[in-house]
């Protein structure tokens, strides 16, 4: 919370229940198919981790049925688990649940393992991507203290949502002017300037997470344009750029990758569109522009000077003329 995050908790018995699979269960047939006839061969003197060769070969003792049997568990556990997940950018776990002695591993390295990956052992099955980080001391029974640490998990695909969510729980300043980590590495990337229901905080800026845009905080356009509310669900502003009357509106910058933002483009409903908006600055960037039909036709609000501030108004008067009076009782 600290850090800014919008916390929601959601329940892990699905997610530990695929954890289990892991170890308990017959996915271990894999390990079999890919070296299990090599460990069977292999001489004495090999040098094969006898822990692990003995894992390898108990996982031949599985049907194919099992098999199957596991891998739609595995399926049916995911789907309820990323249903728990929801819209949430990310999910926040302890790395690890104990600090186990090497006298415990060596008594029961199995059993000491599944337990250490309580909290991770489900990543790979449900192919998300993680990053661990520090996060302080823990004190353990004996009073001694522990390092502890937490992992960020994010679906597939989402790297740099997970390394941006750790580096900010790392205490990493926040410099939205640098580009992300894929930008940095050559991925051609475009701004897209928004006004209305795409904002970082209104109901729609999902749309653009989901596409795996980059916020990049807020921005203001050249005095030329003018604002007005449309009668959509959610609502949403129609701007425009006239040629007398208008006045600088305040907007968010959005970073995207090209096929990202062709998508985007390609569910616009009408009369949304993209073009070039004209900054403060002089500079001209891609962002939402609206059919002149349909903005002349919807009431203006440019005086307002932004979404949030039409809507913060829009509420004022709606809770001054929707008043109750209350009875004063003995």
């Amino acid at each position: 919370r600290a850090a800014g995050f919008r916390i929601v908790e959601i329940d892990l018995d699905d997610f530990l229940a695929a954890a289990r699979l892991l170890y308990d269960g017959a996915l271990v047939a894999e390990r079999w198919a890919a070296v299990g006839e090599f460990v069977d061969a292999a001489a004495r003197g090999a040098g094969l981790d006898p822990v692990v060769a003995g894992i390898v070969r108990g996982a031949a003792r599985f049907s194919a049925v099992d098999l199957l049997r596991d891998r739609a568990t595995l399926a049916e556990l995911r789907d309820r688990a990323m249903t728990a997940w929801g819209d949430c950018a990310a999910l926040l776990v302890p790395t690890a649940p104990f600090h186990p002695t090497i006298a415990q591993v060596e008594a029961d390295p199995v059993g000491v393992n599944s337990r250490l990956g309580t909290y991770t052992n489900f990543c790979n099955l449900f192919d998300l991507c993680a990053v661990a980080v520090p996060a302080g001391e823990v004190r353990e029974s004996d009073g001694s203290t522990a390092q502890f640490g937490v992992t960020v998990l994010a679906p597939a695909g989402h790297d740099a949502v997970a390394a941006d969510v750790a580096s900010r729980l790392a205490g990493a300043p926040r410099d939205l002017s640098t580009p992300s980590w894929p930008e940095r590495a050559g991925a051609q990337s475009f701004p897209l300037i928004v006004f209305g229901a795409h904002l970082h905080d209104q109901p729609l800026a999902g749309q653009l997470t989901a596409l795996g845009a980059r916020w990049a905080g807020p921005v203001s356009t050249a005095p030329e344009y003018r604002m007005t509310a449309l009668p959509t669900q959610p609502p949403k502003p129609a701007v425009v750029r006239c040629a007398d009357g208008g006045a600088s509106l305040e907007g968010e910058r959005w970073v995207c990758s090209p096929a990202a933002l062709g998508r985007f483009l390609a569910a616009l409903p009408s009369p949304m569109g993209l073009g070039s908006v004209q900054l403060d600055d002089g500079t001209w960037e891609t962002g939402f522009v609206c059919g002149d039909d349909a903005a002349s036709a919807a009431r203006d609000i440019t005086a307002a000077g932004s979404w949030r501030t039409h809507l913060a108004a829009t509420l004022v008067q709606h809770s001054t003329r929707g008043g109750v009076r209350r009875g004063r009782g003995r």
